[in-house]
């Protein structure tokens, strides 16, 4: 039984009733809080132990046996006293659905611990009887993120087993817990529930969905710290050979000892250096984006513009108003962005590009993510804080289809899918 707030139609009784729960709660609370330093404090953990697995009905009969007994007392009315007789012995049978009978093991595992949106996500579940004896049926629990499955576990003879499967539902991007399996053991009329934990909780990451690109993105510079590449060059910092000297090469780059030992003109040449860094921005503005699905698709084109340039060995930074995502391994990555909403109040993406550029000055490509509803004004605002030389494209996720549209400077390209974007990243390229 829930308790409400006493009107003014309600009966003296319900009041009292009302009354003597709420004394109930605040004097167990105590009873908790100072009886620790007593003696017997062993036995007075246990009482109050005991006085947990009464639920609210629990505690509901036991005021209404009490204020039973004392009408029956005080007034001498024999319904009174029936009452209290049907109430006493309900309360005194609750306890025997209590009596430990268990000894079950259970464990459940999960096949992946990471999915991607829409994949199964199956969890295994195995209730054994270890035990030299039958064990009664029971009832157990398991909480999956915010719902719960409830099962029966059947008679199982010694050294049988029970075993179940679950299909967790993966239609969004989250992080979702998993256990602990609990069996229940609680009395016909709900006055009492015990709870016992058989596992332990678990994570499941619902990643993103993503999709290979195909293309790298230009904006390449040359840096002495930059990958060495199989491209020839006649100016560069890697060293790579000797050859002799054709009309057009640099008279710098001439090696004056090899040329007077071989009595031919011969020059250096070179290994390219290449360094790419790719900065991702998406905007987690909720006022750009048409639909919630036009953010997932923004957080997916985002992953997978990150994902690829992981995978290529180029570096990339992903950052939205909220911070930046880990972006050392693909899977940190994914993990972090199953954490990715939106963010209410934010500044617009303009203050995003200027924040990002300013700490990530060394970037030679910027790719805004944002939704459709991004004012052209703002865009333009994003190309004249990045950095002239460096190469700066947008991405708006909506319901328009495929397109182009040059913005101040800004190439900004509209996608209604994820699967758009190999062929905007060739177009861009």
């Amino acid at each position: 039984m829930t308790s409400s707030a006493p009107t003014s139609q309600a009966s003296p009784a319900v009041s009292v009733l009302q009354t003597a729960l709420r004394a109930c709660r605040r004097a167990a609370t105590r009873l908790r809080s100072v009886t620790a330093e007593l003696p017997g404090h062993q036995a007075v953990v246990a009482v109050t132990r005991g006085a947990g697995v009464v639920t609210r009905t629990g505690w509901a009969c036991v005021m209404l046996l009490v204020l039973a007994a004392a009408g029956g007392f005080r007034l001498g009315w024999q319904e009174a006293w029936a009452a209290a007789a049907v109430l006493g012995s309900v309360v005194a049978t609750a306890w025997l659905w209590l009596l430990p009978r268990g000894g079950h093991t259970v464990s459940h595992d999960l096949l992946e611990r990471r999915v991607t949106v829409g994949d199964n996500a199956i969890v295994h579940l195995s209730v054994r009887n270890p035990t030299g004896r039958l064990l009664l049926p029971t009832r157990m629990e398991m909480p999956v993120g915010t719902a719960g499955a409830v099962f029966a576990v059947p008679t199982l003879r010694p050294g049988a087993e029970h075993e179940r499967g679950f299909i967790l539902p993966t239609a969004r991007r989250s992080v979702v817990t998993v256990g602990p399996v609990v069996s229940v053991r609680s009395d016909p009329v709900g006055l009492l529930r015990r709870e016992r934990n058989h596992t332990e909780a678990q994570l499941v990451h619902i990643h993103p969905r993503t999709i290979r690109l195909g293309v790298t993105l230009r904006g390449i510079m040359r840096d002495v710290e930059g990958a060495v590449t199989q491209e020839l060059s006649s100016s560069d910092v890697s060293f790579h050979a000797l050859r002799d000297y054709v009309p057009g090469d640099d008279r710098r780059n001439v090696h004056w000892r090899t040329t007077a030992r071989t009595g031919r003109l011969m020059v250096r040449q070179f290994e390219e250096t290449h360094r790419a860094s790719l900065l991702v921005l998406l905007d987690t503005l909720p006022d750009v984006y048409e639909t919630d699905e036009d953010f997932e698709t923004a957080v997916s084109v985002a992953c997978s513009l990150a994902l690829n340039a992981i995978a290529d060995g180029r570096e990339v930074s992903l950052l939205t108003q909220a911070g930046a995502l880990p972006t050392i391994t693909g899977l940190r990555m994914l993990d972090a962005s199953c954490l990715l909403e939106e963010t209410p109040g934010a500044y617009g993406c303009d203050e995003l590009a200027r924040h990002a550029t300013t700490r990530h000055s060394e970037a030679s490509v910027l790719v805004l993510v944002t939704g459709q509803r991004c004012d052209d004004s703002v865009l333009g605002r994003v190309r004249t804080a990045t950095p002239v030389d460096t190469v700066a494209i947008a991405l708006r996720c909506g319901s328009r289809p495929l397109g182009r549209h040059a913005l101040s400077g800004l190439t900004a390209f509209d996608i209604d899918r994820l699967e758009a974007l190999p062929l905007v990243m060739r177009e861009a390229v």
